[in-house]
């Protein structure tokens, strides 16, 4: 069994485990305080509460080909985070981080709708990685500036969309220590496919409303795949109906009811549609029936669309729909 005096140490006493916390975070607040990180992170609450990336001059800086800005904030940075580690091994910088299919993130700092993070990606996770079937677009903007290594991907171009059918235009990229990535998530999006060791960028993004969906498409043909919320809050509901519909809990159809006839974003209507005519077919065919005879709800043609499917693989819905009791 393994066996640590150190981590055993800690079962009876955390005392120093904390103080080191408290000295990795006070690191952390050293490093935003110096002048270089300081007026970037200034800029970014300017970036996040709507003002445009040419109206902050430090944080956009960052994201020029061939600037040293980015280099020299991610080494200072490094230079306090390594430091602070080595004395406290145990501890872990009190920032956000994730990890992912291929790689990691560490959120550096965020502000309204704007983060800026470092982002690794690793070239054998990649390369275990099955062949992307489908392509993803998301409502934000991003930067990035690569910091080390060398990587292969796709950017995918989403062209037009008509009758739930993308254009996708797909394009090879080399991408390069030094280099710059600016995409619009609506209608681009970066696929990475291998790496050289590992790939190391900063990236910065912007979120831009709760409006828009996240849509999927099929790679093959373009057809729409999945659509989801892109907030939490829409995201949060989506996820609540439809554990609710698989619950069987009848009684919160007056509830979802009121979501599919509201004012909230297409998705989340929709989503709340679908569960809505699983969980209570009749209740469902009603509401379907009333959203497909509009005259200028956003969904009535998926409505009219979805109504005819329906009657032509079940017609006795028809009957269903009617009863009013």
């Amino acid at each position: 069994m393994f066996h640590d005096k150190t981590l055993a140490d800690l079962r009876e006493n955390d005392e120093g485990w904390m103080k080191g916390q408290r000295d990795l975070a006070a690191l952390v607040g050293k490093w935003r305080a110096r002048p270089e990180a300081s007026r970037v992170l200034a800029d970014l609450e300017r970036f996040g509460d709507g003002d445009p990336l040419e109206a902050c001059p430090s944080l956009a800086g960052l994201f020029e080909e061939g600037s040293g800005a980015a280099h020299e904030l991610v080494a200072n940075f490094l230079e306090l985070g390594l430091w602070g580690l080595r004395s406290h091994p145990l501890g872990h910088l009190p920032l956000r981080h994730g990890v992912g299919h291929a790689g990691q993130t560490l959120l550096l700092s965020h502000w309204g709708t704007a983060t800026l993070a470092l982002v690794t990606y690793e070239g054998e996770r990649l390369s275990a990685l099955p062949e992307a079937r489908t392509v993803a677009f998301t409502p934000l903007e991003s930067w990035s500036f690569v910091l080390a290594g060398s990587a292969t991907a796709g950017r995918v171009r989403c062209m037009n969309v008509q009758d739930r059918r993308a254009e996708l235009q797909v394009e090879a990229l080399s991408i390069h220590p030094g280099a710059v990535i600016h995409r619009d998530g609506r209608r681009e999006t970066i696929q990475m496919r291998g790496a050289s060791g590992r790939l190391v960028k900063l990236r910065l993004q912007r979120f831009l409303g709760a409006s828009e969906p996240v849509r999927e498409f099929a790679l093959a043909d373009g057809g729409l795949v999945h659509q989801a919320a892109s907030n939490l809050h829409d995201s949060r509901c989506e996820l609540a109906i439809s554990v609710l519909s698989r619950m069987g809990r009848r009684d919160a159809v007056p509830v979802i009811s009121r979501i599919v006839t509201g004012n909230g974003h297409e998705g989340l209507r929709w989503q709340a549609m679908r569960e809505l005519l699983a969980l209570d077919t009749r209740a469902g065919m009603i509401l379907l029936g009333q959203i497909a005879a509009s005259d200028d709800d956003p969904l009535a043609a998926l409505a009219q669309e979805t109504q005819r499917a329906l009657l032509r693989t079940w017609p006795e819905l028809e009957r269903v729909s009617q009863w009013r009791s």
